[in-house]
């Protein structure tokens, strides 16, 4: 080789590197997906690969106003304006127009076997509003609350929905499982459910569309959806159909079940025996936050409504005025007489001033406030706010709850509805307690003085100030109906 050839070699193979560093520079970083790990530990957000090659002449825009991941031609692309989102999808799979109704839309895919009923491949998105103070984890936490008694393990993996950070959840249960990706953005909480998870032949096509549709997925700007739906839940029991309307901005996930009976029993407390019940359960309630109701756990973390049937009380404490028939007769009395406000404008210092309360708890009323009777379809009963302890600790904010207790006109059912409530009067911590190592302190008396203040600026509060607001869960209270 001449010195003229060799240097002519060399520079065609220097320009041909350059060019392909160039164009490996210009590439988007290859980023590896999510990897699967048998635990519910939360591994640190991975995003999940991109799917589009802006150096590719295909896909090309089809809309200049989406977001770049939105415009493409050799893909199908879903906007949802409304809720402010759009994402691409395989061509062969099609959309449920008929089904893009309350913020939930769905996809299916392909039959993959030839039958009349073929296992297809399908996604279900779902747009909720939660509060401002709404988080993601807690709201996980709760939804998977619903799953206790399956008996395997849900892996929960950190994942990317767009810019928000997000988790990937797997097997959900169902009639086939599912793989289910939720985020936050916006105070709208986003749940995508791909089904199903658990079939060898739809794997291919599972895998396919949730990369496609979460490596698209993004978030339209300016975009600014209603807060809020009326939404109604029913439940047969007692041969009776029981129903409700709430605002969707309470809860994203309303649940109804029948709790079975726990007969009373010295080898258990007296807290943990009731009848029978209709329980609406209220999970991710007001966003998820912290709070703790008078209820033994995992119930004292669940918004709820129960209904009982009064002829299943006999027997569940008859001699004890707390037990179940003392407390129906003593809310029939209260109900026929009418109510005192001025019985809630100082704490209680027993049992018997108490107003009533169903089921039964391990714990004193410390008093009540904002009591008003509220009627509903077939009945009525009494609404207060309130508090319960074992001593006279602070009172803090997480603690207050709001309550209902009511009779049907006929008296066959008793309604007991719980709901926590952020008043902004109580502390969230346990405050500094100076007087404490004095030798004559007396803390029942010092109790007594703070809550007697808090318990004034509580009554006098507007309903509408607290979160959420008691005209809120007053509407819920009235849309109940049990009848056939």
């Amino acid at each position: 080789m001449s010195f003229k050839t060799f240097i002519l070699f060399s520079f065609r193979t220097a320009l041909y590197l350059l060019i392909i560093i160039s164009i490996v520079a210009c590439l988007p970083a290859a980023t590896p997906g999510p990897q699967t790990t048998p635990t519910v530990a939360i591994e640190p957000a991975t995003p999940t690969p991109e799917i589009f090659n802006p150096l590719n002449p295909s896909p090309t825009p089809s809309n200049g106003t989406l977001p770049m991941t939105c415009q493409v031609t050799d893909l199908n692309v879903y906007v949802n304006e409304e809720w402010g989102y759009c994402f691409a999808y395989p061509t062969d799979f099609t959309t449920d127009e008929s089904m893009a109704v309350d913020g939930i839309i769905r996809l299916y895919g392909p039959a993959l076997e030839d039958n009349v009923d073929p296992i297809r491949v399908s996604l279900e998105v779902t747009t909720q509003p939660v509060p401002e103070e709404g988080a993601l984890a807690p709201l996980v936490d709760a939804y998977l609350s619903s799953f206790h008694d399956i008996p395997w393990q849900i892996t929960r993996e950190s994942w990317m929905l767009g810019s928000e950070p997000a988790e990937k959840l797997e097997p959900i249960p169902g009639l086939l499982s599912s793989r289910v990706v939720m985020a936050l953005h916006n105070n709208i909480l986003f749940t995508l459910r791909f089904h199903p998870s658990d079939i060898e032949i739809a794997k291919p096509d599972l895998d396919t569309l949730t990369q496609t549709v979460t490596g698209s997925f993004a978030f339209l700007a300016g975009t600014m959806p209603s807060t809020s739906r009326l939404q109604t839940i029913s439940w047969f029991e007692f041969g009776q159909n029981i129903s409700l309307s709430y605002d969707s901005i309470l809860s994203p996930w309303v649940e109804a079940q029948t709790v079975p009976a726990v007969p009373v029993s010295d080898q258990i407390l007296f807290a943990e025996s009731h009848p029978a019940y209709a329980q609406i359960r209220f999970m991710g309630f007001q966003g998820g936050r912290l709070y703790d109701l008078p209820l033994l756990p995992p119930d004292n973390r669940v918004a709820q409504v129960m209904v009982f049937q009064t002829t299943d009380f006999a027997g569940f404490g008859d001699d004890n005025s707390q037990g179940f028939v003392g407390q129906l007769q003593a809310l029939t009395e209260l109900l026929q007489t009418g109510i005192n406000p001025a019985r809630c404008t100082q704490p209680f210092t027993g049992y018997d001033l108490a107003l009533p309360f169903l089921p039964w708890i391990n714990a004193q009323q410390s008093f009540c406030a904002q009591l008003q009777i509220i009627e509903f379809s077939g009945g009525k009963g009494i609404r207060y706010l309130s508090h319960y302890a074992q001593d006279p600790s602070p009172v803090l904010d997480h603690q207050i709850s709001y309550t209902f207790q009511g009779l049907t006109d006929d008296g066959q059912f008793y309604i007991s509805a719980l709901f926590p409530i952020q008043t902004g009067i109580f502390p969230t911590d346990p405050p500094d307690c100076p007087k404490c190592g004095e030798p004559n302190y007396d803390p029942f008396a010092d109790w007594m003085t703070v809550v007697t203040e808090q318990l004034t600026q509580l009554n006098a509060k507007p309903a509408e100030d607290f979160a959420p607001s008691l005209l809120v869960l007053d509407e819920l209270i009235k849309s109940i109906h049990i009848g056939q």
